[in-house]
Order: C-alpha cells, then structure tokens, then sequence
C-alpha cells in the first residue's frame, strides 16, 4: 500500500509540474537571493608628498564603495570616503606617518567585507626643482622611428634595430614565441647604410645553436662558442659591405635548447656593435648621445610610435625583453577597431621602444623626457607609466616606490618629464589613430540614443558638432593624465617636474587651440581650479621655410631659399599661439619645428641642410621665436628623413643646423618684444588681429569717439586678451578704457593670473574704469580682459607704473 500510494503521489506532482510549465524535461530554478558585492581586490596605495593615492579592482555589481583609513595595522578604521569610482587621493596627511586602508563595495542589498588591508607613508622624497633659467634658450629634439634604416644607429646593441623575423630563405614569415622569438630557422634585416657606417667586427650573443650566415653581405663568422651550462652560443660577426644597402643575419639548423630538435629557433639575440662591451653595460652609441646633448629636452613620440600605437593596457606593452610586440587592436565605444593589422592585412609590429629604453635614453644624454600618451590608453596604463617614471621597473611591472638596486632605474630625480596626449590628433592622414580613436569616441558621444552628462560635452560650445567635440578631447584626457601623475609624483612636482602639454594646431589652425584651452578653462572653474593647475604648456608646431607654391625649378635655387623670399610661413603663428598660451598662464610650446622642405628632393634638401647660411636662419627664426614668447621648441628631428633631419649622418654633429643650435646654445635667450611696450596702453587694434584673442563669441569692429574698438562683449565671461611685454617685472596700476552706456564690472587677468575686477561707470563715451593694481612679468604679457556684469565696447588697457 506505501509503495502504491508513493507512486500515486509521485505523478500527480508530475501532473502538476506539466500544468505548470515544468514539463519537457525543465525543472524550475528557485530565484537566487540579492546579496551585497564582494569584498574589492587589489587595493594600493601610493604615498607621496602630504598625500596617498589609493586604487583598487572593480568590484562586480557595486554601486559605490567605502573607503576606511587607521593608524594601527587591523584598525579600528575610519571611514574617509564613499566614492563611486575606483580611486581616491586621501590629501592632507603626514609625512613620516603610517597609514592603514581596506575598502568595502556596496549596493541596495548590503555592504561587503573589507579589502586586504594595505599601508603608506607619505614623504618629501622628491626634491623641487629649480626654475627653468629664462635668460637661456630652451630647445629639445625629437627622436625619429626606430629601423634598421633610420639613420640612429641609436643603440649598442644592433638588434633593437632589426625587422620583424622571416623564414631563412626571407621569402616567408615564421613562427614565434610570446615575445617574438623564432620557433624555427629565421633571418632578419639588421643594418641599412653605408660601409662607414656598418663594417667592422660585432659580438654575437644568442640563446640556443645555429648555423649563423651573413645576409646580402660579405664577411666572416668567426670565433662561434657554443656553452651548454648557459645554453649561450657566442661569436665574432664581421661585415665587409662594398656600397650602402641593407644587411642582416641567417641562423639556420636551429636548436633552442640543448636537448631541442633541429629547426626550433633560438632566443634573446644581441648584436654588440664595434668599439662596445659585449655585456649591455653601454645601451646607446656615443655619436646619438652626442648628438642629442646639443638640446636639453627628448621627445620620444616615435620611439613610442604614437600616431599607430593602440595599446590600451599595461600588460600589452612592449618591453625589454621583447624582440618585437605587435600592435594590439582596439576598438572604440563607437565600434571601430585599429591595430593588429597593417594597412596589407599583414601584422602590425610597431609598438614603439620600451618605456625603460626610453627613460634609459634621457638618462644617458641627462636630457628631459617628453612622453606621448597612446591614444588608446587605460588610466591604469597611465598610472603605471608615471610609476615607471617615478620608481623604475622589474622589466615588466613597475615599482611602487624606491629600490636599493632596481632591474630598469627610474628618470633622474633631476630631470623633467613632459606629458603629451597622442599627437596631432587632427591629422587625418592613414597612420594617425589618434583622431579616428577620438572620432569614435565623439561620434559614440553625440549619438542621440545617448543620454551623458560626460565632460566633454558638458564644457563644449553649444550646440557642439563631432570635430569640435574631436579638438577639446585633448584637453579632457590630458587634465585627466595630469591628475593621474599627480596623485603618483605629488603636488609640488606638477608644472616643476611633471609638465603636461597641450599641443594643437600652429596658429590655432582650425580653432583647435581655442576650443582646447575654453573646455579646459570652463571644467577647471566647474572645480575651482585654474588652467595652469592642469596644463604647463600649450601651443602647436614651429614649422618655417616651405611654400607649396615655389616652383620645382626654384626650389633648387637655395639663394631664393635663403634670400628669405620663401622662409616667413609660419612665423607669426607662433606669436598668436603664445598669446593663447600666456592668456591662461601657460608656456608657448612647441612639439616639433625648425626648417621643413616638405616638398624638395633628397638633392635639393641635402644641399640646402648643408649650405653654410642654414646657421643663421637656425639661429635668427629661433630668435624670433623668443621675440613672440616662445619658450621650449622642440626641433624635428635629430636625423631621419630629408625634410627635417639636423644631420644626414648621425656621425657627424657639425652640420650647419647643429651648428646653429650650439650658437643658441652660447648665446642668451632674445628680449620678447611683441605688443605694446610696458608701461603703456595696449590698445585693440582693427588691423593685426594676431595681437588680441577672443573667447569666441560673437563681436565686431567699432569706432568709440573715432578710436578702434572692439563690440559684442554683452555676456558674463566672455573675454579679450591684449597683447604687450614688458623688459622687467613692476608692479603697476591698470584702467581699462572702454564705452559702456549700461556700466560694467570686468575681471583682470595678467598671464592667466587673477588681479581682481575693475568697475566702468555707464557713459555714452570712451572713460577709464577704476584703477587695478597689478603685477607685471618680464617678457610677454598677456591682458585677458572677462566681462563679469554689464557690456562694454573696449580700446584699451592702460599700465602706468
């Protein structure tokens, strides 16, 4: 009866269940219970100068989270602060003070248990840095890309130089490890160049055994040592090339290991050139050391190769170790991807130099670093850039403070870093994935499915279109790079050591300056910060000397080059950049500049680059550079291609444009002397729109009792900035003299510092506004005029002492 009344039982649940919906072989799944987030992971903190940076993973379905803060390892804690994003900078600390941190995530549905603790102890371990000395000239130079035909012949070890690995026969590609080693027979391009610049006899270091041969050279491998205890094959490789061309190596018969089967590659190759140790002690050769020792700044923008580098994040970056990395791909908020693949489908292995080579480098010259950001990169990869600049690194992470004996050491604590977001992000030339990554980007942004109070449409003009959007995303990531090397480095170091740049269009082509400068000024003021709390420097290019319209005929006649027929383009832009600049208390600088024969042959500009005269006009165009106010110029490049190079061979450093650089480099920086001599009265002029700026509303030219002014200025914060200089720094009075039948109250800014409001009484003429006392810098000066109540027609402003 039991069994026969279980088995009733049984299917009449079954019935049920088929009534229910639970047939067909489901069964249904009670819904799972809310809980609270987990506990966050990796949690660290990063002590610097009265503060502590803290980070920490994403914590899945969190909402927000809470940060807790003792002085006693295990508490009792604190909680300091309930962010929602994955980072804070708990300021205000004591250095020499131990402090302990956990984290907790939350939601609707409770809070979590806390994080691993973690500890810091804030310090002043990082000197300030002098002042730049402004009586000298300020010039940088730009690396070029590095190949096996650049011209650098940069580095000791010859094989940083060498092509992605072929087949042996260099008729096919051929496998490799994770860091691009071969896994079978392979060869390789290692030198392009002239027979001066490539024989002699170089140490060959390599893991595993081969067969090694030259390739499309002559010459001899002699003095071939195989150890097995180190599995280290070592030879003497001896090129004897009879005119330029290219050259390389063929390891054949491979074996990786000892115990390995022919034809299974080999690993870690070294190539030491003539004259050097043959154990990596000197990284750089003597001549491109010397060569850059003529500037004190190096900017690395295509030893990072910039303009197609899309690593995002820190683990996909090239390093040391690494034969070659290839580029991997990103893809946008929008959908687009780049990367991975070069413009033939084949694979893109162009991720730069390392960033421990590139700190090596600056080391070596003792030169400042500049840095370009990839323009795809992660804030993660950002900060852990600034901690290899701070700390060095192992190799492939970096420290996250000071090492008795680190594997890569970090920039000299003396030297400067320069921060560059991408570069040239408007130029929409194939190659540069700057502007199609933030394309997408404002594309994704404006997209009318989408609902965002993100920044960068938030302090846009508005209605902003996509390309406006495309020119003030350099200013959004760069204040958001800055923060990032701020909270690493401290805030005594930022603009001393650490020095953000926003670079644009020379002559702020295309309103890529203004539009940049007005989004940072307005998100800045959204956080009562200020512009020069961002940002160091600002500016586009200092190109001269090349006219698309001169003749193929003339264009090798260097008397109408040097004749200064042709040499003036460009020239006054860097005066209008520098009034930009200086409007917001920034340094006019430039990325790149110099002579540029964009459109000469390899004949006509070798002869040009070498003609005797190019010294002087090195010489004058940097002169007249610091006339207008420009500070840091960074020349392009030290040598590489015809239209730029200093040097068309990197053994010789005399040539006329180094020349010019030692000269500048004896001589003292020229008087800035553009604008309106001070004291004075630096008044609106009709005529040279280069010596006034405008916010960009909407304003016209007027006469104000038969004087030039300037109309339209009708809404608070809508500005003009002056242009004038001054020989010494004074302190002074200022009026402004303007027309203002209503009255107005105007704010005064001298080079972006704030020295409080003037007040016009209402008059239907031209009268002077209440006196200001102000502070006046040496050299450029620029008047920025805000209207804060009222409207006004302006003429001028009047400094008396």
């Amino acid at each position: 009866m039991r069994t026969f009344i279980r088995h009733f039982l049984l299917s009449v649940m079954a019935l049920l269940l088929i009534a229910c919906g639970g047939g067909g072989g489901s069964t249904s799944t009670p819904a799972p219970t809310p809980s609270a987030p987990a506990a966050p992971t990796g949690l660290t903190a990063i002590a610097t100068n009265g503060q502590v940076s803290l980070s920490w993973n994403v914590s899945s379905s969190a909402t927000s989270y809470h940060l807790k803060r003792a002085l006693v390892t295990g508490g009792a804690y604190t909680e300091i602060a309930a962010p929602t994003s994955t980072s804070y900078i708990d300021t205000g600390r004591t250095n020499g003070t131990a402090y302990y941190y956990v984290v907790t995530a939350s939601n609707a549905n409770g809070e979590s248990a806390n994080s691993t603790e973690v500890n810091a102890t804030p310090s002043t371990d990082l000197p300030v840095l002098p002042e730049s000395d402004n009586t000298k000239n300020y010039m940088g130079m730009n690396t070029w890309f590095l190949t096996d035909w650049d011209g650098s012949f940069a580095f000791v070890d010859a094989m940083k130089h060498a092509r992605p690995w072929r087949n042996a026969a260099w008729n096919g590609n051929v496998a490799t490890d994770a860091y691009e080693w071969p896994l079978a027979d392979a060869s390789t391009v290692i030198f392009t160049g002239s027979p001066e610049q490539i024989n002699g006899t170089y140490k060959l270091v390599f893991k595993g055994q081969a067969d090694v041969t030259l390739m499309w050279a002559g010459g001899l491998i002699t003095n071939k040592v195989y150890d097995a205890n180190t599995n280290t094959t070592t030879a003497d490789v001896t090129y004897e090339i009879s005119s330029t061309g290219s050259s390389g190596l063929v390891f054949s018969n491979t074996k990786r290991t000892a115990t390995s089967a022919v034809n299974t590659g080999f690993a870690d190759v070294r190539l030491y050139r003539p004259g050097y140790p043959a154990d990596g002690s000197v990284v750089f050769t003597s001549n491109y050391v010397n060569a850059l020792k003529k500037t004190g700044v190096i900017r690395l923008m295509d030893w990072g190769a910039t303009n197609n580098n899309m690593t995002q994040f820190w683990a996909d970056r090239i390093t040391p170790a690494h034969m070659f990395k290839m580029t991997p791909t990103y893809t946008g908020p929008g959908g687009e991807s780049w990367g991975g693949l070069d413009i033939n489908g084949n694979a893109n292995h162009n991720p730069g130099v390392a960033i421990e080579h590139q700190i090596q480098l600056c080391n070596q010259v003792h030169s400042d670093c500049w840095i370009n950001i990839p323009p795809a990169a992660s804030d993660d990869y950002v900060q852990k850039l600034a901690l290899a600049l701070r700390y060095g690194t192992d190799g492939t992470n970096p420290y996250t403070s000071y090492q008795a004996h680190p594997v890569y050491p970090p920039l000299a604590p003396d030297l400067r870093v320069y921060l560059e977001y991408s570069n040239e992000i408007w130029n929409t030339a194939y190659g540069f994935y700057g502007f199609r990554v933030i394309l997408d980007i404002a594309k994704s942004l404006l997209t009318p499915s989408v609902q965002t109070n993100h920044p960068l449409v938030q302090f846009a003009p508005t209605p902003a279109n996509v390309y406006q959007l495309v020119y003030c995303y350099p200013a959004y990531r760069l204040a958001a790079i800055s923060d990032i090397f701020r909270a690493v480095y401290g805030d005594a170091s930022m603009m001393n050591r650490i020095r953000p740049v926003l670079m644009n269009q020379q002559g702020n082509a295309n309103d890529t300056l203004r539009l940049a400068l007005n989004w940072i000024d307005g998100y800045a003021r959204s956080r009562n910060r200020e512009v020069r709390s961002y940002f160091y420097g600002a500016g586009g290019s200092a190109y001269y000397g090349s006219d698309a319209t001169i003749s193929e005929a003339d264009r090798g006649n260097a008397d109408l080059y040097f004749s200064g027929a042709y040499d003036t383009q460009g020239i006054s832009a860097m005066g209008l950049d520098a009034l930009w600049a200086a409007s917001f208390g920034l340094k006019r600088i430039a990325y790149e500049g110099g002579p540029s024969l964009d459109y000469y042959t390899q004949q006509q500009a070798d002869a040009i680059n070498l003609d005797p005269r190019m010294k002087d006009m090195i010489v004058n165009t940097h002169n007249a550079w610091s006339a207008m106010g420009g500070d840091l110029l960074m020349y392009y490049t030290v040598v590489g291609p015809r239209e730029w190079n200093f040097s068309n061979d990197i053994s010789n450093s005399n040539t006329p444009k180094n020349q010019g650089l030692d000269q500048l480099n004896r001589q003292p920086r020229a008087a800035v002397m553009v604008g309106q001599a001070l004291p004075g009265e630096v008044a609106y002029s009709a005529t040279d729109s280069r010596a006034q700026i405008t916010s960009g509303y909407w304003g016209y030219n007027t006469t104000c009792d038969a004087l030039p002014c300037w109309a339209g200025m009708d809404k608070s914060g809508e500005w003009m900035a002056l242009k004038a200089h001054s020989d010494n720094a004074f302190s002074g009075n200022l009026t402004v003299n303007a027309l203002s039948s209503i009255g107005a109250v105007v704010r005064v800014y001298i080079n972006g510092v704030s020295q409080g409001n003037v007040t016009l009484t209402a008059s239907d003429h031209l009268s002077d506004s209440t006196s200001l006392p102000v502070a006046i810098p040496k050299g450029l000066v620029a008047v920025r005029l805000e209207l804060v109540s009222g409207w006004l027609n302006l003429h001028s402003a009047k400094i008396t002492p």
